[in-house]
């Protein structure tokens, strides 16, 4: 059967990266990472936007039927699935990060605003910075840009000044992510709702206004956002062949979501 997606005509995406596969089979899409030492990005990916091509505002209601195929503590890198901009992708034409998803990362990655967010394992996240501008972030501006942000001082100030101008809000998912289960975010205007097997697990009061586009991912990399050490990120080892098997996505938009 495969992969059931709602639009089916949709330009949905599919791209790999490095050490990745994307297949699909009987049960779902495999969106996979191979074993690798970590000397290079590693990136199974499914989008609907392509760069920089964002169809999605709110109301939209996201259902995606998913499991990883090893317990979250064997997992290495970052993986998930939602609505975010492509903030953090060089060479794109980006604005501030903003984000709706649910988000998986493992040690050392700690992505949080807030020291006292989880800012890794298996969360419930939304990012809103403000809109309305776009800019190009060719990649030696991004890397110059990421030194800096390495030192201690530079990092607190920006991270003090983020805190001010984004909003975030994040919640740990405690389940088993190797069974299946179904997942829904409720974009809304002024609110974001996740759920989990029809149960809601998350309400953030506050909600991007968009264009996002959709994406799905399995990855090696790691990002550390530190208030007193810095930004710090790279590519971790990949030990075991891991993936994220997706079974159904489904995007809804209009009034009911």
């Amino acid at each position: 059967m495969g992969l059931q997606r709602v639009p089916r005509d949709w330009p949905w995406v599919r791209m790999t990266m490095g050490a990745a596969e994307v297949l699909e089979d009987a049960e779902g899409l495999w969106l996979v990472l191979l074993p690798s030492p970590g000397d290079r990005y590693a990136d199974a990916q499914l989008d609907d936007y392509g760069g920089t091509r964002f169809a999605w505002r709110p109301p939209v209601r996201l259902t995606v039927e998913a499991r990883f195929s090893r317990p979250a503590e064997e997992l290495v890198g970052t993986a998930g699935f939602g609505f975010w901009n492509a903030g953090a992708m060089p060479g794109a034409f980006t604005g501030p990060p903003s984000a709706v998803w649910f988000f998986f990362a493992s040690p050392p990655s700690h992505v949080a605003l807030d020291p006292s967010d989880p800012g890794r394992g298996w969360l419930a996240m939304v990012w809103r910075s403000p809109g309305g501008w776009r800019f190009p972030f060719p990649t030696p501006l991004a890397r110059g840009f990421q030194r800096l942000l390495e030192r201690p001082g530079i990092a607190r100030a920006a991270i003090a000044v983020g805190r001010r101008w984004m909003a975030a809000s994040q919640r740990s998912i405690l389940i088993d992510p190797t069974r299946w289960h179904r997942y829904g975010i409720r974009w809304r205007r002024a609110e974001v709702i996740f759920e989990v097997d029809g149960e809601e697990v998350h309400r953030v009061p506050f909600a991007p206004a968009g264009p996002l586009g959709f994406v799905a991912w399995i990855d090696n990399q790691y990002l550390s956002v530190n208030p007193f050490a810095g930004l710090s990120s790279g590519f971790l080892s990949v030990p075991t062949t891991q993936a994220l098997v997706l079974r159904r996505v489904e995007i809804q938009p209009g009034p009911s979501s």
